[in-house]
């Protein structure tokens, strides 16, 4: 009796170059914000560059920030002094390059405890509702019905100048304020079907908070906090233009601005221009950033 020899197993050929990859949604952001966003990587771009200068600025510039030279005063410009010297001889890009230390050092400490509050904050409202959110929510609008830069002077004049002071109100300041944006994306987020199922499966508050409530809250904090840099740094400035802010002799461009660019203004606009320019790019950085993840991260904008 004639056997039939088995036929060999049968063969996938794949092609590894056919298989869908899977990236890390940063890079898959930073890739659409490439193609579709070129305001937004311009002020990536930006802001990349001012952390690199800010982070670089004792290796970029052969001055101390506060090293003064009387006899070279109210220098325009030269091959030593590109930017030019303040009242005091100051070199004018040293103190632009420390001022930027200053200003993102305050913003990301701000921005960083402000996400903190806005999350736990919004969060616990939109999970728990009822009085607890009512009460919340009216000393919310209680922080908001006052104008912001009276607050904001009116604390600050009590607990005085310094870099830690201004870190801290500044944030608890834009913590409250944001809180009302996360909060609106959480009560959204809570009505899901998934949360109810979660839920009748047994989790626990911690857990669906934790594991269902806040991954979908992070795309938000995101733009959040990038578009609130912006409005820290110029609060900032704003506050040390008025002498309630980072005291001297730390540079800041609101105090450059104020000591040195409103005194001698005509005498020497430099001290005025320079300052501004670097507060004005700072600025529009973080709000081409901030847009951009915004309409690349919200579900709602994709496609639009």
């Amino acid at each position: 009796m004639a056997t039939i020899a088995p036929s060999p197993p049968a063969t996938i050929d794949l092609d590894v170059r056919r298989l869908p990859r899977t990236l890390p949604w940063y890079i898959e952001v930073w890739g659409q914000m490439l193609r579709r966003k070129p305001l937004g990587t311009l002020g990536a771009l930006i802001v990349m560059g001012m952390l690199f200068l800010a982070i670089f600025a004792h290796a970029l510039t052969p001055y101390g920030f506060a090293e003064t030279n009387l006899r070279e005063r109210f220098i325009s410009g030269s091959a030593t002094h590109w930017l030019g010297t303040d009242q005091i001889g100051r070199d004018v890009a040293t103190r632009i390059l420390y001022g930027a230390r200053i200003s993102l050092y305050v913003g990301f400490g701000a921005i960083a405890i402000a996400s903190v509050i806005a999350t736990l904050l919004g969060i616990f409202c939109a999970y728990w509702g009822g009085r607890v959110d009512m009460l919340l929510q009216r000393a919310v609008d209680a922080w908001m019905a006052f104008p912001g830069l009276l607050i904001l002077m009116s604390i600050m004049s009590l607990l005085g100048p310094s870099v830690l002071n201004i870190t801290l109100v500044l944030g608890i300041a834009a913590g409250i304020r944001e809180s009302r944006i996360i909060r609106g994306v959480a009560l959204s987020i809570r009505e899901n079907t998934y949360i109810e199922s979660a839920r009748a499966m047994g989790s626990g508050h911690v857990r669906v908070t934790l594991v269902h409530i806040l991954p979908n809250v992070v795309p938000t904090i995101i733009v959040v906090a990038t578009t609130g840099l912006s409005t820290v740094i110029l609060t900032e400035a704003s506050l040390s233009f008025l002498g309630l802010g980072v005291p001297p002799p730390h540079p800041t461009w609101g105090g450059m601005l104020s000591l040195g660019g409103l005194d001698h203004m005509y005498r020497a606009p430099w001290l005025a221009i320079w300052p501004a320019t670097a507060l004005s790019l700072a600025v529009f950085g973080f709000n081409m950033l901030g847009d951009a993840l915004r309409d690349l991260l919200d579900p709602r904008l994709k496609g639009g």
